[in-house]
């Protein structure tokens, strides 16, 4: 596939929504907690919605990104929010494994660049812990997960938590926004290399604009964009990664996936790459039959 061909796809990113449904599947019943608030941002609220299923459940909680195009929304009409939930395959997928969903909302593009929603996503995490107890989860078994942008979020929460700031005045801080594991659906993780070798070059020129709407200010491309980029955050403290990928996806190269495996696979880490074969991006037909592996992973290394 040529370079042209992939990041002229790219620019796709910005109309492409990070939910989409699927067929032949009966709702999982679940309770709603609407807006909670883990955050401000210009007097601005950060908020959460908590999903839980009605059935079996396990003592386990996923932080799932609400993330398109690295923009966050939710519709003022309860009722489209309550479709979404319904035909929604990252939302059903886990609450029909019996996890209860935490879906975060960070601050939004173009409002916001991408450096500053990093820290609501670790923020996010924190507060999450502070209040598992409350729902029936374990805070110290915590895991995130999205696709596209949102994948992207999570990976970078993933690979830049702590241990909290002991000595900050908000107790929230002060806890741990480490996960114990995350499930990566088709993320950018390397932004200067997008599916070739500064392959950005090749986003900016197809839609001009694009870096500083991610970047905000942009000063010194390059190196921005690598504070952006899951791949060069990998330690040998990252938590076990799940990716999963369509080797057709014209939006994010699959590509963008290997080289993160190929980084985990390099310091031992537990890594596993889920190729789909014919799968485009953010859906494909039979999506929910991948929820076991989700699930296996899961539970694993939550544990």
């Amino acid at each position: 596939m040529s370079s042209l061909r992939v990041f002229s796809a790219t620019m796709l990113l910005f109309a492409l929504a990070a939910v989409t449904g699927f067929a032949d599947e009966k709702p999982v019943p679940y309770k709603t907690t609407d807006d909670i608030v883990y955050g401000q941002k210009d007097g601005l609220a950060l908020t959460l919605d908590v999903f839980e299923p009605e059935g079996a459940r396990k003592q386990r909680g996923v932080i799932l990104v609400s993330s398109g195009g690295w923009e966050s929304k939710k519709s003022n009409i309860p009722e489209e929010n309550h479709h979404r939930m319904q035909t929604d395959h990252w939302a059903q997928g886990l609450l029909k494994g019996g996890y209860t969903v935490f879906l975060v909302r960070h601050g939004s593009s173009p409002r916001y660049s991408v450096p500053e929603m990093i820290p609501d996503m670790n923020r996010s995490v924190r507060f999450i812990r502070s209040i598992a107890k409350k729902f029936d989860v374990d805070p110290d078994h915590l895991g995130i997960t999205s696709g596209s942008s949102g994948g992207h979020l999570a990976l970078m929460a993933a690979m830049t938590g702590d241990d909290g700031k002991s000595d900050s005045k908000d107790p929230i801080e002060r806890l741990s926004s480490r996960v114990q594991c995350v499930v990566a659906w088709f993320p950018p993780t390397d932004l200067i290399n997008w599916g070739a070798p500064g392959g950005y070059s090749l986003i900016e020129f197809a839609r001009p604009g694009f870096l500083k709407r991610v970047l905000g200010e942009v000063k010194d491309v390059e190196p921005q964009l690598k504070s952006i980029s899951p791949l060069y955050f990998v330690t040998k403290e990252s938590p076990p990664l799940l990716l999963i990928h369509g080797d057709s996806d014209k939006t994010v190269p699959l590509q963008q996936s290997e080289i993160l495996k190929a980084k985990y696979e390099q310091l031992g880490l537990p890594v596993k790459l889920v190729v789909q074969p014919g799968g485009g991006h953010s859906s494909w037909p039979g999506i929910m039959d991948q929820y076991p592996i989700v699930w296996e992973w899961f539970d694993k290394y939550q544990k």
